[in-house]
């Protein structure tokens, strides 16, 4: 997977506030709050990068479709679908 932010850079300490029912859960299941929090971190940019991908690519995607609406799919104009 490639990482679209510096894995060497130095940790540095935050202050947070989350629900404390959620923090028991978590201490009792031995979960590292650190990781949780950077993997959530991780998984929220990766989305945000994905729909702005989307984005700046949605006329391509658009194109694509209507040349596909009007001519049909190489497959099915070879007869490989049943």
């Amino acid at each position: 997977m490639q990482h679209s932010y510096d894995r060497h850079a130095p940790r540095r300490p935050v202050n947070l506030t989350a629900n404390s029912d959620l923090i028991n859960r978590i201490r009792a299941e031995q979960g590292n709050l650190s990781q949780l929090l950077e993997q959530s971190m991780i998984n929220f940019l990766a989305e945000r990068e994905l729909l702005r991908w989307k984005e700046q690519n949605r006329a391509a995607f658009d194109s694509y479709n209507a040349m596909i609406a009007e001519r049909g799919t190489l497959a099915e104009d070879i007869g490989l679908l049943l």
